[in-house]
């Protein structure tokens, strides 16, 4: 079996201009190059994401303690949180290069259950290395092992690959979440999705597959025999979004993968996803991703 390729190689691949990149092969994936130390400020997020530096050094000011992460140890993140800090190692010759990766909470969810049917619970343990949480902002960094290594690898090598991408990448996504829960990360991303259940799970795969179609929380609750109100209300506790907002996040995305991959107008995208206003698309397309829908895809097709 030929040897993986190291994780600076497939970063330097990706990460092909000064700054952040979002990638158009998986979404919720971006790519930072850094050439110089260097200050940085980091838009709010609201989730679970994971960090992984293959060269460089960086350290995170999260409320009033520093994390420092390199390409030994990653750092883990959930909540709704701006983040700051330093670039403190990094040079023409040798960039900072790291990736970050949203964690989905449905996954998270599945891994969950997987482990309570196997009775296996996740780590539950207080982390060992510098943690920082205010108001459920949770920050985590952790030595980065073999085994997180190797599916990270694999998830990269699997993007460049069309059918890969669709078939490997997402198992390697969730061999990443399968990891970190058997780690001192695992009670951040357990946060991803309080005590999940079968019905919020179910009801977030049947979102994801019906992203595109005309849904109400009535009609979700219904097909997973809740009532709307009990859903609703369970939903946010276990996924800490509103089912609307996760719903909405999901189309979203959906949206952008047409207008990237099969090169759909912005109104033809918009309808796709169940908009009937463009000009209400393309508020919600900017707030989630920080630029207008057109030149977002138009710049990630160039790429």
């Amino acid at each position: 079996m030929p040897a993986a390729t190291p994780l600076s190689t497939l970063f330097s691949r990706r990460a092909t201009s000064e700054g952040a990149a979002e990638s158009n092969r998986y979404p919720g994936l971006h790519f930072y190059r850094v050439s110089k130390p260097a200050p940085f400020r980091k838009l709010r997020f609201h989730g679970t994401r994971l960090i992984v530096v293959a060269q460089g050094r960086k350290v995170a000011h999260v409320h009033g303690q520093s994390l420092a992460y390199d390409a030994d140890r990653y750092l883990v993140m959930s909540g709704d949180t701006e983040l700051r800090g330093q670039v403190i190692e990094a040079s023409p010759e040798r960039p900072y290069l790291a990736m970050c990766l949203e964690l989905p909470p449905e996954l998270v969810a599945k891994n969950l259950l997987a482990f309570a049917d196997a009775e296996s619970p996740a780590a539950s343990a207080a982390p060992t290395a510098l943690a920082a949480s205010a108001g459920g902002d949770l920050a985590y960094v952790s030595e980065l092992d073999a085994c997180i290594t190797d599916a990270v690898t694999r998830f990269l090598q699997a993007l460049d690959d069309s059918l890969e991408r669709r078939v490997v990448a997402p198992m390697a996504v969730e061999e990443i979440v399968f990891r970190l829960l058997r780690t001192g990360a695992a009670s951040i991303v357990r946060s991803a999705v309080q005590a999940g259940d079968d019905s919020i799970r179910e009801a977030m795969l049947y979102m994801r597959e019906h992203a595109q179609e005309a849904l109400s929380v009535e009609q979700i609750a219904h097909h997973v025999g809740m009532s709307a109100s009990h859903f609703a209300h369970r939903f946010s506790t276990v996924a800490r979004t509103s089912p609307m907002r996760f719903l909405k996040q999901l189309r979203l995305e959906v949206a952008r993968e047409l207008m990237v991959t099969r090169r759909l107008r912005v109104a033809e995208a918009a309808l796709r996803v169940g908009y009937e206003s463009t000009s209400h698309f393309n508020r919600d397309f900017k707030a989630a991703f920080g630029s207008a829908p057109g030149s977002y895809a138009r710049q990630l097709r160039d790429d």
